[in-house]
């Protein structure tokens, strides 16, 4: 019995790293449509908003960029990082502005 429960665990964390590689929008190909359900507090006016600045000023280079679209602050940004990507595939994981990079602490 307890083997089952084991392996349905591990079904299950498979499943969730499955849906949260899957949920990663990139937003310099992503429509209005996939923006709003893919990101968290992006409703229709935020996901136009995002469509129409990408229109007008290009690609956006980091996620950072998404606090220059009207409606969208930081606090939004953070809740989304790590479902964001821009174009190539990768999550962006670009260190905030304003923050002090962490380093490797050399061991003695």
């Amino acid at each position: 019995m307890p083997w089952r429960i084991v392996l349905w665990a591990l079904l299950l964390g498979v499943g969730v790293t499955q849906a949260l590689a899957a949920e990663r929008i990139d937003i310099n190909r992503a429509d209005a449509s996939a923006l709003q359900q893919g990101l968290t507090m992006v409703g229709p006016s935020r996901a136009a908003a995002i469509v129409e600045h990408r229109q007008q000023h290009g690609p956006f280079r980091r996620v950072e960029d998404l606090t220059q679209v009207k409606g969208i602050g930081k606090a939004i940004v953070e809740r989304n990082r790590q479902r964001i990507m821009i174009e190539g595939g990768k999550p962006s994981m670009d260190p905030v502005p304003g923050t002090v990079p962490v380093r490797p602490v050399p061991r003695r």
